[in-house]
């Protein structure tokens, strides 16, 4: 017979007696129940750990990435000086007199005016003949 508890109840005024049975649930280990706990919070302490580790890689790497850049703004800081000394008009200057032979004019300077609209036109007809040229 299965576990049933069976419960005689008489009721002394009217006389009945009533009997009834009652299923006894059986309950789960208290053994598993720890060890689904146990699991749910190693799960979460991982995923945890998990997270802590990525932030803290991700920090290293923008600390990386930080430093990287201002060892590139030294650098591209230090080519754009460099240009502005070589291109500078007096050093240009220099070399075409000291190194090239070349020399200035003495002829006084004229300022010449363009039309931009001939300019156009002549631009737009070099285009066309180099496009007949490759025909």
């Amino acid at each position: 017979m299965k576990n049933q508890d069976e419960h005689i109840e008489i009721n002394a005024d009217e006389g009945d007696v009533k009997s009834s049975t009652h299923h006894q649930r059986k309950k789960v280990p208290s053994v598993s129940k720890f060890i689904a706990f146990l699991a749910v919070v190693v799960g979460i302490f991982v995923l945890i750990v998990n997270n802590s580790v990525n932030v803290d890689l991700l920090v290293a790497k923008i600390s990386s990435l930080d430093s990287l850049y201002s060892k590139l703004k030294y650098q591209n800081d230090s080519l754009q000086a460099e240009v502005r000394k070589l291109s500078s008009a007096e050093r240009i200057t220099k070399i075409a007199s000291t190194k090239l032979g070349l020399v200035f004019s003495d002829k006084s300077l004229q300022a010449i005016e363009l039309d931009r609209s001939l300019l156009e036109k002549a631009e737009k007809k070099d285009a066309e003949d180099s496009a007949r040229a490759y025909r």
